[in-house]
């Protein structure tokens, strides 16, 4: 079967906007008791990222700190986010890209 890469483009596009929310909650979230992964945003931007290359397509940012920058996001936001993340990280079960 082919892939229709207009849709999968059209999808990414979509599922932006969700990865956006989660990098957003994640900044509001709970330091003590976190509801939201920073992982999982900084593995599914890191997937996004490289998807949307794959198909030829020119983004304004090429890793998690440009994408968080590009969202309106300060540097300190970013700083935050990765401090959780890497906090996170060392529990965090899944697969970390």
């Amino acid at each position: 079967m082919a892939i229709d890469y207009e849709k999968l483009k059209y999808m990414l596009h979509i599922q932006c906007f969700d990865i956006e929310l989660l990098v957003e909650n994640v900044l509001m979230d709970s330091d003590e008791d976190p509801a939201y992964s920073a992982v999982t945003a900084s593995n599914l931007i890191k997937c996004y990222i490289e998807t949307m290359s794959a198909l030829g397509e020119k983004l304004p940012y090429s890793d998690v700190e440009g994408f968080i920058k590009n969202m309106g996001c300060s540097k300190d936001d970013y700083i935050l986010f990765e401090g959780k993340r890497e906090k996170e990280s060392g529990y965090y079960l899944g697969v970390q890209y």
